[in-house]
């Protein structure tokens, strides 16, 4: 199981996009059922609408599953980029300077 950087602090700082994420299948469902039950009764009447519903439902299901995950996947894939470490990289004015060294002998 991965561990999220978000629940180790205090408070609630990670909250908002997880209930996003939380919220997103039920809403597909719902969306889907309303589209499902209007596309079904308009077609073919009641009993299309209870079967349109149903298969609204399902497709909503499916596809609320799929975008979950990969919104899940895609927070993991930010949250994993913003822990790398990033490698210094000097300005490139710093990079074509012209240093001169000061070779004189303590002798």
């Amino acid at each position: 199981m991965a561990r999220y950087p978000a629940t180790d602090r205090a408070g609630l700082s990670g909250v908002g996009r997880w209930f996003a994420v939380a919220s997103e299948l039920p809403c597909m469902v719902i969306v889907f059922l309303f589209i499902g039950q209007l596309l079904g009764s308009s077609w073919f009447g009641p009993q299309g609408s209870t079967w349109g519903a149903l298969i609204g439902a399902l497709a909503g299901f499916f596809i609320g599953v799929v975008s979950v995950y990969r919104t899940i996947h895609y927070l993991d894939k930010i949250e994993s980029e913003s822990q790398a470490r990033k490698p210094y990289m000097p300005p490139m004015d710093e990079i074509l300077e012209d240093v001169k060294f000061d070779l004189e002998d303590d002798e």
